[in-house]
C-alpha cells in the first residue's frame, strides 16, 4: 500500500512537471508572436493517437510491448495530460464553426466517458470478487439457464404424488419471473440486497406448511437462489463495462477523423493566408 501511495505522488508530480512546462512553452511562443494553436494542435493530435493506441495494444497483446497495466497507466496519465494541451488549444470557448463544435463537443464527451472508465476500472473488479465466482460476460446465460433448469427439477421432477402444490404454487408466484432473466438491476448498483432478504423471508414463512422432504428441496432452491442473484449482480456490471467501451472506443476513432480533418482544413488555411 505504502509502494502504492508513493506511485501516486511520483506520477502526480510528473504529470505537474509536464503540464508546466507545456504551458511554459505555450507562454514563450506567444511572446515570440508564433502561432501557439499549432504548438497545441500538434501535441494534442499526437495525444489522442496515443490514447487510441492503447486499444490496438490489447488487440496485439501477444507481441512484446510492455505489460497492459504499464499501458492503462499511461493511458490514464496521456488522457488527463491532453486535457490540459485541450485546454490551452480551446481555451475552453465554444467554438464558431460546425466542425469546430463537433469536434469541441466529440472530445469533452471522450474525455469525460474516460474518466467514467476510470472510476469503473477503481470500483467493479473489487464489487466483482465480493460476490460470487466470476463468470465471463458471454457465457451468463448459459450459466442462467442451468440453474433454472435445476430449480425447476427440485420443483416439478422432484415432487413425490402425495406432495401438495405449494412449492409448484410459490414457483409460479414468486420465482418463475426471477430465474428467466437477470434481475434487480438498479438494486445491485446500489449494493443493495433488499430484494433477497424478501424472497428469503417468503421461503422462510413457507417452510411450516411443507413436510420434511419439501423443506429440503427448498432449501436447495435457496441455495439456487443465492446463485442466481450473484450471477446477476456479476451480468449488471460486467454489462456496464461493456456499455461503456461501447461508447468510449467509437467516439475514440470518430475524435481521431474529426482531429485530422480540422488540422488539415487548419493548415490548409495557413498556406492560403500566408
Amino acid at each position: 500500500m505504502k509502494h502504492f501511495w508513493v506511485q501516486q505522488r511520483i506520477t502526480f508530480l510528473v504529470f505537474t512537471v509536464i503540464s508546466l512546462l507545456i504551458l511554459a512553452g505555450c507562454y514563450l511562443f506567444s511572446i515570440t508572436l508564433s502561432k501557439t494553436s499549432f504548438a497545441s494542435g500538434t501535441i494534442l493530435l499526437l495525444c489522442i493517437f496515443f490514447l487510441a493506441s492503447y486499444q490496438l495494444r490489447k488487440k496485439i497483446s501477444f507481441l512484446p510491448l510492455g505489460s497492459s497495466a504499464a499501458w492503462l497507466r499511461f493511458h490514464i496519465f496521456i488522457g488527463f495530460l491532453s486535457f490540459v494541451v485541450f485546454a490551452l488549444h480551446s481555451r475552453l470557448q465554444i467554438p464558431n464553426g460546425l466542425l469546430e463544435v463537433i469536434l469541441f463537443l466529440t472530445y469533452y464527451i471522450v474525455f469525460l466517458s474516460g474518466i467514467f472508465g476510470w472510476f469503473l476500472s477503481r470500483t467493479i473488479p473489487y464489487r466483482l470478487l465480493s460476490r460470487g465466482e466470476e463468470v465471463l460476460f458471454e457465457r451468463i446465460p448459459m450459466h442462467r439457464n442451468k440453474i433454472h433448469d435445476r430449480v425447476k427439477t427440485l420443483i416439478f421432477d422432484d415432487a413425490q404424488p402425495e406432495q401438495g402444490a405449494a412449492l409448484p404454487d410459490f414457483y409460479h408466484k414468486h420465482l418463475q419471473e426471477f430465474f428467466e432473466g437477470p434481475r434487480h438491476q438498479i438494486s445491485h448498483i446500489l449494493h443493495s440486497e433488499r430484494h433477497l432478504h424478501q424472497l428469503k423471508q417468503k421461503i422462510s414463512a413457507l417452510q411450516p406448511f411443507l413436510d420434511e422432504q419439501e423443506q429440503v428441496r427448498l432449501q436447495q432452491i435457496a441455495e439456487q437462489i443465492q446463485l442466481k442473484d450473484d450471477l446477476d449482480y456479476q451480468y449488471i456490471f460486467q454489462a456496464i463495462i461493456k456499455l461503456w467501451l461501447f461508447v468510449h472506443v467509437p467516439l475514440t476513432y470518430s475524435l481521431i477523423i474529426f482531429s485530422l480533418y480540422h488540422a488539415l482544413a487548419a493548415c490548409a488555411f495557413a498556406s492560403t493566408s500566408g
